[in-house]
């Protein structure tokens, strides 16, 4: 990534968003390695975590809220539902769409993921002291 600029002085805000975008990478593996031994990818423990809060949500609606495309969330739906983790219901809004919901087997996965991985992002984060992680997160939303 910008190898053409490597052992220039760089504009501070390119290497502001290069170590923004390196502790990215390396949080997300962190987080990717951990949910291995629950069998799930992060985009699948993000829809499931996200269902176990959210209730009533169709495909398109958890796509925008995950940040993912529509095409994506179908195959997440489809391989999460072809495992026994989620099933589509028809909506009571009209009969074209389906809400998504856990069934109880996708309940219980999710549940006994979530204290691993609150554990390892307060692991992760511990270096910052509260005040730091909340200027942090402050930070980071004015960008988004």
């Amino acid at each position: 990534m910008h190898g053409a600029l490597i052992g220039k002085n760089l504009p501070l805000a390119l290497e502001a968003w290069l170590q923004m975008i390196r502790t990215f990478w390396s949080l997300q593996s962190k987080i990717e390695d951990s949910l291995k031994k629950h069998k799930l990818t992060l985009a699948q423990f993000d829809l499931l975590a996200m269902l176990l809060a959210l209730e009533g949500l169709n495909q398109r609606e958890l796509a925008e809220k995950l940040a993912v495309t529509k095409g994506n969330m179908v195959g997440l739906v489809n391989r999460l539902s072809r495992r026994g983790f989620v099933q589509r219901v028809p909506s009571r809004q009209g009969r074209r769409e389906n809400v998504i919901r856990l069934t109880a087997r996708g309940r219980k996965l999710v549940t006994a993921a979530l204290p691993d991985h609150l554990r390892l992002v307060q692991t992760m984060m511990s270096p910052l002291q509260s005040a730091e992680q909340e200027k942090l997160r402050a930070l980071l939303e004015r960008l988004a």
